[in-house]
Order: structure tokens, then sequence, then C-alpha cells
């Protein structure tokens, strides 16, 4: 009996330094594209798969409309809107989108749009007039959005994650300060993808489509180039954001379902390999799958 418990420590012992050492070889790993930040975790459990940098407020570009999708999605669950409400343009979103030259929508004044619309161009095409124009239907006014953007992630325990805007523009392209622009630690951003997917599932039923027809009749193709027909196409992705400002750089937030396993990974500020702002940020993101994940 002896010798079979002292069997059977050997065995656990054995196992946890396998364990231990496989933790770190994850945490030596060098990754061949370079980023300011980078986090990778399980959706279900929380757990940190691959970590760099991951606390640093660092700017987060469109990566911002996880939440505004989080609190348009809470209005539309509570019944406070519904998808086909209606939103004509007001004067304050043509003015501030008429000082960006940032991806738009394109709304016309006096013309109606479906919160539906909105929030696929939104989600898709990355559209910020779309993101000002939800902002507005679900507050009144983008300000008041913001706040509640803020509050909910000091709800979500968010301590590195501020916001100044609904769409994730540098505040410097919308006509505010260079230091209003939205801000975000790697690992904060992961925890609001989290909560996004967990209490609204129905959020990856928008972000796994690579075009969208807008009402005018053009068509919007996703800015995510790992969804399934894309030309970065990596089997298992379904979203979730990308986002390039001046000052966040190159960024994506994607998540996908691999080996059974729901996983979300943030990249940051990823080094634009002579000039390309959207390849590296795409090629990490495989590489960190490849190798923490499906290895």
């Amino acid at each position: 009996m002896k010798k079979l418990i002292f069997i059977l420590v050997i065995i656990i012992l054995s196992v946890t330094v396998v364990i231990k050492n496989k933790e770190k070889t994850f945490e030596k790993v060098d990754l061949t594209i370079a980023a300011k930040a980078v986090i990778l975790i399980d959706a279900d459990t929380g757990k940190v798969i691959y970590e760099k940098n991951s606390a640093e407020p660092l700017p987060i570009a469109s990566m911002s409309k996880l939440m505004t999708q989080y609190i348009v999605l809470n209005a539309v669950k509570s019944g406070n809107l519904s998808w086909g409400d209606t939103y004509k343009p007001s004067e304050a979103l043509h003015q501030i989108t008429g000082q960006s030259a940032a991806v738009k929508l394109g709304m016309t004044a006096g013309h109606s749009y479906t919160l539906q619309e909105l929030f696929t161009a939104m989600t898709v095409n990355s559209a910020n007039d779309a993101a000002m124009a939800l902002a507005e239907m679900v507050s009144g006014t983008e300000d008041a959005f913001v706040d509640l953007m803020n509050k909910q992630a000091q709800s979500f325990g968010l301590k590195k994650t501020t916001f100044f805007n609904a769409s994730g523009l540098d505040g410097d392209y919308i006509g505010k300060g260079y230091e209003q622009t939205n801000h975000a630690s790697a690992r904060d951003v992961s925890v609001i993808a989290q909560k996004l997917i967990a209490k609204h599932p129905e959020v990856l039923d928008y972000t796994k489509l690579p075009s969208f027809k807008a009402g005018n009749g053009t068509m919007l193709w996703s800015t995510n180039l790992m969804l399934e027909g894309m030309p970065q196409a990596l089997a298992g992705i379904d979203g979730l954001k990308t986002g390039y400002t001046d000052q966040a750089g190159s960024c994506f937030a994607s998540t996908g379902v691999f080996e059974g396993r729901r996983i979300i990974s943030v990249v940051m500020n990823v080094d634009a390999d002579g000039g390309d702002t959207t390849t590296p940020r795409f090629d990490l993101t495989r590489e960190l799958i490849e190798k923490f994940v499906l290895n």
C-alpha cells in the first residue's frame, strides 16, 4: 500500500512539473511579430493563457466599440430600444463626422436609419458615425452615453479603462484634445470582450458577417480578415473587433472556438511591417492561437 501511495505521489509531482514547465515555456516564447501589449484568455474561465504587458493602459481605437455594443444590446434586451427603431442624423453628428475622414456609413440628413442597420454597420465595417448615432439613440447625446460606458467599465472592475467617445477615434480626429482618447489595458479589453459574449452571445451573429449591404445598397466589408471566406481566414474565428488610429496603431480583439474552447485574444499597437497596418495584427493573432491553443 505504501509503495502504491509513493508511486502515485511521484506521478502527481511529475505531472505538476510538466505543467509548470509548460507554463514557463509559454512565458518565454518569443513571438515573431512585435506588439506593445498582448493577452490570450479562455473566454469561459477567464484563465490567462499568455500575456505580455497586458496591464498598461494604451489607446484602443475601435476596440472601444465592444463597450458600445454591450450597452446598445443592454438597451435592446431591456426593451428600451428595438431593432426597428429609427434614427435621423443630428446636427451634432454631422458636425463631428464632417471633421474626420474616418470610416463612416455616410448618413444623409433627413434620411432614417434603423438601429439594426447602424449596429451592423458599426460592427462589420467599424462605421464611426454609426457608433455616434447609436450613442444618441441610447442616451440622447454621445457625452451622456460615454458616462454610461465609464460607469459600466467601473462595474466590471476595470481600473485602467477610460472612454471619451463611443467610436474610439483619437480626440484630435474629432476636434477634441489629443489626450481625450479612449484608453484601456489589453487585459481590460479582454474582460469587456468576455462580458459582451457571455451576456450577449447574439453579438456573434453580427461579428461573423464578412459583409453587409447598407440601406442605400452600398456593400460594406468586414474589417476582420480572419473570418471564413476572407483573405486571412482561420477556421473557428467568428469575431470580434479591429482598430486603428494614429495613437493606437494597429489593434485587434479576436474570438473563436478552437478544440471546443472559446478563446479571446487582444493585440495592441502591433508593429506595422513596412507600413502595413492591416496584415500583422492578423498574423500575430494566428501565431498566438497556433502556438498556445492548437499546439
